[in-house]
């Protein structure tokens, strides 16, 4: 990961130390810098797919101004053909240069879809995507209990959701020449923290 990539991670994560500690950034240039947006355009240098749970607020689990992130929410933080064409959108328009999957502990959408599996049903509707992530727990885990199941999918997920943005011919190529970084995280709504997890492929560079 370059410098520069680097840089902004690091950023967002010294945001995450800030909104853990309750030492948030004074926000009272809203107004000046809501009309230099306005006038100039933005170019966040960051992309955060997120859950569209109300506990899960990258704005303010990052402690970032207006302009600075370009966030894509929906339950569950499930990376579809919508999804990535957003992604492409924000790094060839914008500038973004760094893409975050961000899960989060007890995922509504998560449970959801193994509550469903574990008396027999099949998926259906938007929680279907997470069939792959739960059959790749099971079969990285044979013998994992029910109550382990869903954190472990949580993660698996977001493991997906970087091999689904991946495929994407654009944001391969400028993942593989160092243009673009694409890690996951775990948001933990008990303490606040975000954690970079591994990752065989972004997280791992």
């Amino acid at each position: 990961m370059s410098d520069e990539l680097l840089m902004i991670k690091k950023g967002l994560m010294n945001g995450n130390k800030r909104f853990i500690m309750n030492k948030l950034r004074s926000k009272d240039s809203y107004d000046k810098l809501r009309r230099e947006l306005y006038e100039k355009g933005q170019f966040p240098k960051a992309v955060v797919i997120t859950c569209s749970d109300s506990r899960v607020v990258p704005e303010f689990i990052f402690d970032v101004e207006l302009g600075e992130l370009f966030v894509i929410r929906n339950a569950g933080n499930i990376v579809d053909k919508s999804v990535i064409e957003n992604v492409e959108f924000a790094v060839s328009h914008l500038g973004a240069r760094y893409i975050l999957i961000m899960a989060h502990e007890k995922c509504g959408a998560v449970a959801e879809a193994v509550e469903k599996i574990k008396v027999g049903e099949k998926l259906h509707g938007f929680i279907k995507p997470m069939e792959n992530a739960i059959n790749n727990v099971r079969l990285k885990n044979n013998n994992i209990l029910i109550s382990d199941l869903a954190s472990r999918v949580e993660e698996e997920n977001a493991e997906e959701g970087v091999k689904k943005l991946l495929s994407s011919e654009m944001l391969s190529k400028l993942y593989r020449e160092e243009k673009i970084a694409i890690d996951k995280a775990k948001y933990f709504l008990s303490t606040g923290e975000v954690k970079v997890l591994q990752s065989n492929n972004a997280s791992s560079r």
